[in-house]
């Protein structure tokens, strides 16, 4: 005689996109695309053309950080997972490809190439400004 009832165990709770890391982490990768493109139209944004590159570049860079945002917006208010907390990430272990890492290894390994990105984009801002 065979069984056909549902299995007991509990369901996994729906996850929120991007809700396994804290907002932190994802405003650190905002600002430090803000801060490359806002030094490349100080630096650059002085003719004609540069101004329609830059402004094809922040458009671009506008609606890549938009449509995570409305995407996270819409499922929040469709679902009942809350957001990693900063103090739980931070002193937990977080599941990569390559093993385990602590949380703030993890936020570091997400937000260096953004960051070394606006870096870059200031010293080479910098160089034009002074050659």
């Amino acid at each position: 005689m065979t069984d056909h009832s549902l299995s007991t165990t509990p369901a996994k709770p729906d996850e929120l996109p991007g809700g396994e890391l804290p907002r932190a982490v994802y405003r650190s990768v905002a600002a430090a695309f803000a801060w490359m493109i806002l030094t490349a139209w100080i630096a650059f944004g002085i003719g004609r053309e540069a101004d329609f590159a830059l402004a094809a570049a922040s458009v671009l860079i506008f609606i890549f950080l938009a449509l995570p945002l409305l995407i996270y917006i819409t499922a929040s208010h469709h679902m009942a997972a809350k957001q990693e907390t900063l103090n739980h990430f931070l002193h937990s272990e977080v599941d990569t490809a390559t093993g385990p890492l602590p949380g703030k290894d993890v936020w570091i390994e997400i937000a260096v190439i953004p960051v070394a990105l606006a870096l870059a984009a200031t010293l080479l801002g910098i160089v034009y400004a002074f050659s």
